[in-house]
């Protein structure tokens, strides 16, 4: 355990002990995975026994555990290791984390053994009471100035304080941005200050591009990309609004070219990666288990991480058996 310092603007020096440094040395190589939804289509303990199917599953719900407390436990008993990637908390703005929504969030990733911790930096609620981004119609992203990121740092470091679980910063999709920063910029400076890991979903870093015209590749080596531990790939469409073209999530759909662009770029500089995560909540089964080959192999055809790409060798050759 280490201690970290920050200094939240207008505030005396604060000291956080207790704090878990970020070591992605210590993390598990969990393969190629999918994000999914308990009660939804495709189901995930159906998904997880198929051939070919996911390592591991990755999912958002509600802060009690117990309310997936049968998927959860078959998926055990198959061996499927799963990740919490909640909804409900805000890594940026100016509504605090209540201690006991945190505590709530730390003892759900203690209960189901999730490596890590992630989430999209963004508000997931307003005001005093805790919530979902659902129920702010999706997550709103910061504003890309200097003191929204002094606002997230403390947000992060909330977290950060009370969850003992590595923390993956992920940004939040856009179709346009305000400030004068950029996402990478700041997502850089977001996770030195608070120690944190990354997560980066091809089709948000595509969004992100084209809300500010620029190439899909550009800026991407302002991160720090020894961090970035997971990859997410997943269905979107781009459109066109006032001839600005804007991307938009689209899970039951495929991958864009756009994305899988992105996705080998990212894949090819990221050395400690651990995860991929294929998001297909809403499509059919018969289009994840494809969509899964097709990540597995652009991993063994083009990860700079050497022990993902050993397991995802191990996938598809158990795949084959």
């Amino acid at each position: 355990m280490a201690t970290l310092a920050f200094n939240p603007p207008g505030a005396k020096r604060c000291r956080l002990a207790a704090v878990t440094p970020f070591t992605p040395a210590s993390l598990p190589t969990l393969g190629v995975g999918v994000s999914l939804s308990f009660g939804a289509e495709p189901d995930p303990v159906a998904l997880a026994r198929a051939r070919g199917g996911p390592a591991f599953i990755e999912y958002a719900g509600a802060v009690q555990h117990s309310f997936m407390e049968r998927p959860l436990a078959e998926l055990r008993r198959l061996g499927v290791p799963v990740l919490y990637h909640p909804s409900c908390l805000n890594l940026c703005g100016p509504y605090p984390n209540p201690r006991p929504w945190l505590d709530a969030v730390g003892a759900h990733v203690r209960a189901v053994g999730s490596a890590w911790l992630a989430q999209d930096v963004a508000v997931c609620f307003v005001g005093d009471t805790p919530g979902y981004s659902i129920q702010l119609g999706y997550f709103v992203p910061p504003i890309l100035t200097p003191e929204s990121l002094d606002e997230a740092v403390m947000r992060v470091m909330e977290v950060r304080q009370a969850v003992d679980a590595p923390l993956l910063l992920e940004p939040a999709p856009v179709t346009f941005t305000l400030g004068e920063l950029d996402i990478f910029t700041f997502l850089a400076e977001l996770s030195r200050r608070t120690d944190s890991g990354l997560l980066l979903d091809a089709g948000h870093v595509v969004s992100h591009q084209l809300a500010r015209g620029a190439g899909l590749g550009d800026g991407l080596d302002t991160l720090d990309l020894s961090r970035v531990v997971e990859l997410h790939i997943a269905g979107g469409v781009i459109q066109t609004r006032d001839g600005q073209p804007i991307y938009l999530d689209a899970h039951d759909l495929p991958p864009l070219p756009e994305t899988w662009q992105v996705f080998r770029l990212l894949l090819s500089r990221c050395e400690n990666l651990k995860a991929v995560c294929v998001e297909c909540e809403g499509a059919a089964a018969s289009t994840a288990l494809p969509l899964l080959r097709r990540a597995r192999e652009r991993v063994l055809l083009g990860a700079a991480s050497t022990e993902l790409r050993e397991k995802v060798k191990a996938e598809l050759a158990q795949e084959s058996r």
